[in-house]
């Protein structure tokens, strides 16, 4: 346990002299011995964790832009960490937890002081972890990195190492007094800036790095009580474990004896463990040795201790063969006696669900405690229930509802409390009607895997405040909701998503989910690549009502299979109506045709033939008037439009096709192809073809140079029109580009 800080302990005099009437008893406190050294502390570490995309969030990129705020906590898509969250991963079996913590935003830009509300902040955790017994190491995170201001590069240098100098000058003495089982490190994976840095970096960059290791513990050992003999860790650079950047690392010079730590990440083979890398899912074990054996080489066997302060691999539906690396690393590296902390994101590299509190990847965490000698003492997780699902199978069907029958006509005397699906604490007939509605609409299956709402650990969020966006995502019965409070400036700002869809090449899917607001709003719907450029697959717009909405569309995939897609509900910018709550629940994807397994379609219900058959009637129009200048090619299955000046509206360039009847009441589904030869963003619309143009559908649609299909729903609640034109507005952006649609189908379903 750690001794009271000196915040603490000013707070306990202040009380004893307050209350000096009353017996008051000091708590206690163990008083750190610091007899293992370096070596002794490393071999007792264990299998550790990362708090990760936590305190090591950021919003920006400006020095004290979040003095008195710990929003940052939150701001990449993780629930703020509690004494719960600390308590699951010591009960796990996990002995030692990582803290990353990112600073500058929490700085007085001109002093450097670090904000009150902030160092309380990281104290609160830090005793949480301690409290627990487990070892726990702070750093300085994404204050390096590719976007931190601390670069190991001459620009600036006097000034990044007086703010580096400061942070930790303030950091040991406010932990000066706590314990052995607290460690520092230094700087996290500090880049310079060149073009070839995380691999082969300048001839300036390892010497900066080691002189800021230098600066770190000699601050550090200033400061002073426990930190005189603290262990502490020095990162090399990058946190590489390559020849070319360990051998040029130099252990600083320290006045104690056995008190440092060498830190170097790994995650080899690379395009195994990356999330850019969604269709590398096997491995094997040359790159890997490469680098454990060079760690081992290069510093322990010179007596040096390691820890890998990060290894981890990006979930791409292979579990079974994550797991077999992770076993191999861990064992390897305990073997030469070095101790792993894996990298916990709280998306594709999780192994704990924050939110629902559980071990999200249960087998992968009890195989990794016994390769580092520790046991395993995760249980695995309970299955989910499902709501309604009286015999506990699992499932919703009609075994349920004859139950429920049984029960309200007295022949069964008992019945589970699941029964009251509609949470009014009596089971009567309601709860069968509304159990037979939802054996109607297909029930939910906690192992169907094409139910979404099954698995919450694929669920996570994202809500950039530094664009001014704040929201929370959480768990509601068989479904996800978000509580957006604002928007931000773009769509994306505010979003949830399931990650880790495999999609096939050739494929076609059908998706479908239920969904409601608080509030009406507008927003994007978006099936895109969960890595590197999030390249939209599939996408559409929702109009969200106070009444529960059904959405069901298909789509084909025609990309390169990808095994780390998602499924994206986009809920900010600068046009939606905050605060509001969005809820999705009975969420479906389904693979109907295609792909490497192929099964039968679903039939549609459909009373007429294409509206669109005839692509000869494909015309276009361009505002000269607007400025707009544009050209209009037809293909024999659809229409391409260049467009050369843009115009200043978007209706300034128009691709048309006329002629097309709506029927009042009428439902029919859209579709078709799209894509140009740059990103650009235009719209889409159903209209009156004649004065006034009236418009009865909109979506906005996000051109890209990959091929997307769209698809709708649309119900013409007006008064049916039988003139009326698909028009897709092409102006008002940033020209010349073009755009081509084929594939255009609209049918009338019911």
């Amino acid at each position: 346990m750690q001794t009271m800080t000196k915040r603490a302990l000013t707070l306990s005099m202040v009380c004893t002299m307050a209350l000096s009437s009353l017996s008051v008893i000091e708590p206690a406190r163990a008083e750190a011995a610091f007899d293992k050294n370096a070596q002794q502390t490393v071999a007792d570490m264990g299998l550790g964790w990362n708090l990760g995309n936590t305190l090591d969030a950021y919003n920006g990129t400006t020095i004290g832009s979040n003095i008195g705020s710990t929003s940052s906590e939150t701001a990449w898509g993780n629930p703020a960490t509690t004494k719960a969250m600390i308590d699951m991963v010591k009960d796990s079996g996990v002995k030692t937890v990582r803290v990353p913590v990112t600073w500058y935003e929490h700085m007085d830009p001109n002093t450097y002081k670090i904000d009150d509300r902030w160092m309380n902040r990281v104290e609160e955790i830090v005793n949480w972890v301690l409290e627990d017994d487990m070892y726990c190491i702070i750093n300085v995170h994404h204050d390096t990195g590719e976007k931190g201001w601390l670069k190991a590069n001459s620009t600036d240098l006097s000034k990044k190492q007086a703010m580096f100098s400061s942070i930790w000058e303030q950091v040991s003495d406010n932990f000066k007094d706590y314990g052995d089982k607290l460690l520092f490190e230094g700087f996290n994976e500090i880049l310079d800036g060149s073009s070839n840095q995380w691999w082969i970096p300048s001839s300036e960059a390892c010497p900066i790095a080691n002189d800021l290791n230098q600066k770190f513990v000699d601050i550090v050992r200033r400061s002073g009580g426990n930190n005189a003999k603290r262990n502490l860790i020095c990162n090399t650079y990058c946190g590489g474990a390559n020849r070319e950047i360990t051998s040029q690392y130099v252990l600083p010079k320290d006045t104690v004896s056995n008190r440092l730590i060498v830190e170097a990440h790994v995650y080899q083979p690379f395009e195994f463990t990356h999330e850019d890398y969604p269709q590398t899912t096997t491995w094997s074990s040359p790159r890997l040795d490469d680098v454990l054996n060079n760690l081992n080489n290069t510093f322990v066997r010179q007596g040096l201790p390691v820890i890998i302060g990060e290894f981890g691999c990006a979930d791409k539906g292979n579990m079974s063969e994550i797991t077999s690396w992770a076993k191999y690393l861990v064992e390897s590296a305990t073997a030469k006696g070095m101790a792993c902390i894996w990298w916990d994101n709280g998306s594709q590299y999780k192994i704990y669900n924050r939110r629902s509190m559980r071990i999200s990847q249960p087998e992968l965490l009890s195989t990794m405690l016994k390769a580092a000698g520790t046991g395993s003492q995760a249980d695995p997780p309970a299955p989910k229930q499902v709501e309604g699902d009286i015999d506990c199978n699992g499932e919703l069907n009609e075994a349920d509802a004859e139950l429920l029958r049984d029960y309200l006509a007295g022949k069964t005397v008992s019945i589970s409390s699941v029964a009251d699906i509609n949470k009014d604490d009596v089971i009567n007939v309601l709860d069968l009607k509304e159990i037979c509605v939802a054996i109607k609409k297909g029930g939910t299956s906690a192992n169907d895997p094409n139910n979404l709402c099954a698995n919450e650990d694929y669920w996570t969020s994202w809500t950039d405040t530094s664009n001014g966006a704040q929201g929370e995502m959480y768990y509601v019965d068989n479904g996800i909701a978000m509580q957006v409070n604002k928007g931000g400036k773009n769509d994306w700002d505010a979003q949830f998503f399931y990650e880790g869809l495999t999609l096939e090449q050739g494929a076609t899917y059908k998706l479908s989910f239920d969904y409601v607001s608080d509030r009406p709003q507008t927003t994007a719907l978006i099936v895109n690549q969960g890595h590197g450029d999030y390249l939209p697959y599939f996408s559409d717009t929702l109009y969200w009502t106070t009444g529960v909405r059904h959405y069901s569309a298909t789509f084909d995939y025609t990309s390169a299979t990808d095994n780390m897609s998602r499924l994206t509900f986009n809920l900010g910018g600068g046009g939606v109506s905050v605060p509001y709550k969005a809820t999705v629940t009975n969420v479906v994807l389904v693979k109907v045709s295609g792909g490497t397994s192929s099964t039968t379609p679903e039939p549609e219900t459909e009373t007429s033939s294409n509206l669109t058959g005839d692509v000869s009637k494909f015309s276009g129009w361009a505002s000269e008037e607007g400025g707009a200048s544009a050209s209009f090619t037809s293909l024999s299955d659809g229409f391409k439009i260049t467009v050369n000046r843009s115009g200043s509206q978007e209706w300034h360039v128009q691709g048309i096709y006329p002629g097309i009847k709506f029927e009042q009441g009428a439902a029919y589904e859209i579709s078709f192809d799209y894509q140009a030869d740059k990103s650009v963003g235009l719209s889409y619309k159903i209209q009156q073809n004649y004065e006034p143009y009236d418009q009865y559908f909109y979506a906005p649609l996000s051109f890209t140079t990959q091929k997307q299909h769209y698809s709708t729903r649309f119900t013409m609640t007006d008064a049916t029109d039988d003139d009326c034109a698909s028009v897709f507005n092409c102006g008002a952006a940033n020209g010349p580009y073009t755009v081509t649609i084929t594939n255009m189908q609209i049918k009338k379903v019911s």
